[in-house]
C-alpha cells in the first residue's frame, strides 16, 4: 500500500552517515538505552568541570560534534558527544523519531546524574546541539531533566517538523491526510509519554521552548533550513535570554570546524560567565 511504504520512508533511519569517530582522544561507551544500545564519546578533564553534552546533526555523527565542541575541551569543559541511534555505529534499524533520541539523550542525563560514567562535576549541563540536534535539544526542554539544563549552544537550528514533512508530502497531496493521520498514531504507539494529536505539537514552541540562556550560530543564509525555523525560535524564546551570531562564511553542514565560529562562543560563555576558573 502507496500509504504505509510512505510512511515507512518517512520513519527509517537516515540512508547514510558520517563514518564512526576514532580518536584516542575521545574514548567511547556503550549505553543501553531506551532504544537500544548507544554510544557516547567523552573528552574529560582530570577533576571537577561543567558539562557539555552535544548532540550532532541528521547524517551527520559525533567526528562532527568533536569538531564543533573541541574549543570547549580547550576552555575547561567536560564534553560528552551523543551518538544518534541509527547513526554511525549504531544498529538500531526500528522507527526512526527526534523523541527516539530526546528519550537517549534523557537516558543519557540520567547516567550523568546517577555518577554511572565517573564525570566529576559541579554545575548544570549544557546542551549543544546542530541542526536536528539542536531541535532534539529543544525537545528536552520539557522533559525530566528540563531544571538541570544551564544553557544552550545551537548551531543552525532546526525548530519545526511540520515544514518538512509537509514539503515531502506535496507531491503526493490526495493522500496528505491519511499519512498524517497514520503518522500520528504510529508516534503515539511508539512514544506514549509525549502523545500527539497535530503536527503543531513537534514544532516550537509546543515541542520544547527554552527557559535559559541560549547562543544560536547561525549559517547566513542557511540553504538547507531557510529562515523559518529560526525566526520561530527567536519568536517563541524571551528577548533577554537568546542572542543570535550570524556568519555568511559558516554553511548548514561542511564547516564542522570554523574559527570565527569558536571564538564567536567562547566571547558569549565568557561574557555569560560561564567560562570554568581552574
Amino acid at each position: 500500500m502507496l500509504t504505509e511504504r510512505v510512511i515507512q520512508r518517512i520513519l527509517q533511519g537516515p540512508p547514510r552517515s558520517t563514518v564512526p569517530l576514532v580518536d584516542d582522544a575521545w574514548p567511547s561507551v556503550l549505553l543501553d538505552g531506551p532504544h537500544g544500545p548507544y554510544r557516547v564519546h567523552m573528552n574529560l578533564r582530570s577533576g571537577p568541570a561543567p558539562v557539555v553534552v552535544a548532540i550532532h546533526g541528521w547524517t551527520s555523527g559525533v567526528a562532527h560534534a568533536r569538531n564543533r565542541t573541541e574549543v570547549l575541551t580547550d576552555h575547561g569543559f567536560h564534553v560528552v558527544l551523543l551518538e544518534m541511534v541509527a547513526h554511525g555505529t549504531s544498529t538500531y534499524d526500528g522507527d526512526f523519531t527526534a523523541q527516539c533520541v530526546v528519550e537517549c539523550l534523557e537516558h543519557l542525563l540520567d547516567e550523568l546524574k546517577q555518577g554511572t560514567l565517573s564525570i566529576q562535576t559541579n554545575d548544570q549541563v549544557v546542551l549543544h546541539g546542530h541542526s536536528l540536534g539542536a531541535y532534539v535539544a529543544l525537545g528536552s526542554t520539557k522533559g525530566r531533566h528540563r531544571d538541570n539544563v544551564r544553557a544552550l549552544l545551537l548551531e543552525s537550528p532546526m525548530t519545526c517538523y511540520s515544514p518538512i514533512l509537509l514539503d515531502a508530502l506535496e507531491k503526493i497531496p490526495v493522500l496528505k491526510k491519511s499519512i498524517l493521520r497514520r503518522l500520528i498514531k504510529r508516534w503515539n504507539i511508539m512514544h506514549r509519554n509525549l502523545k500527539i494529536s497535530n503536527l503543531e505539537d513537534v514544532d516550537v514552541p509546543r515541542w520544547g521552548v527554552p527557559h535559559v540562556p541560549v547562543f544560536v550560530m547561525q549559517a547566513d543564509p542557511d540553504l538547507r533550513l531557510g529562515k523559518e525555523h529560526l525566526d520561530v525560535l527567536i519568536e517563541a524564546t524571551p528577548s533577554d535570554l537568546i542572542d543570535v551570531w550570524r556568519s555568511n562564511t559558516l554553511r548548514h553542514s561542511g564547516t564542522s570546524s570554523h574559527e570565527e565560529r569558536d571564538k564567536a562562543l567562547m566571547r558569549w560563555l565568557r561574557a555569560a560567565d560561564f567560562i570554568p576558573r581552574c
